[in-house]
C-alpha cells in the first residue's frame, strides 16, 4: 500500500510538472496576442470613424493623410512603449 501511495504521489508530481510547461507556453501565446490586439485596437477605432460614408463629413478630402499619420504615430508609440517595458 505504501508503494502504491508513493507511485500515485509521483504521478501527481509528474502531471503537475507537465501542466506547468503547458501553462507557461499558453502564457507566452496570450502575451503575444495581447500585444497584437493592443496595437490594432486603436487603429480599428480610427478607421471606424473615418470609414463611414458621409457626403458632408469634415476633413473628407484633407483628413485621410492625417488619419494615416495618426495611425502610424499610434503604432510607433505602442511599439516603443512595449519595448521600454521589455514586453516586445
Amino acid at each position: 500500500m505504501s508503494k502504491t501511495d508513493h507511485l500515485l504521489e509521483y504521478a501527481r508530481q509528474i502531471r503537475d510538472a507537465c501542466q506547468s510547461v503547458v501553462d507557461e507556453s499558453q502564457n507566452e501565446n496570450m502575451q503575444f496576442l495581447t500585444v497584437i490586439s493592443t496595437i490594432f485596437y486603436p487603429l480599428t477605432l480610427i478607421t471606424g470613424w473615418y470609414g463611414m460614408n458621409f457626403q458632408n463629413m469634415p476633413e473628407l478630402k484633407e483628413g485621410y493623410p492625417w488619419v494615416i499619420g495618426i495611425s502610424l504615430v499610434v503604432v510607433v508609440f505602442i511599439i516603443l512603449l512595449f519595448k521600454k517595458k521589455k514586453i516586445l
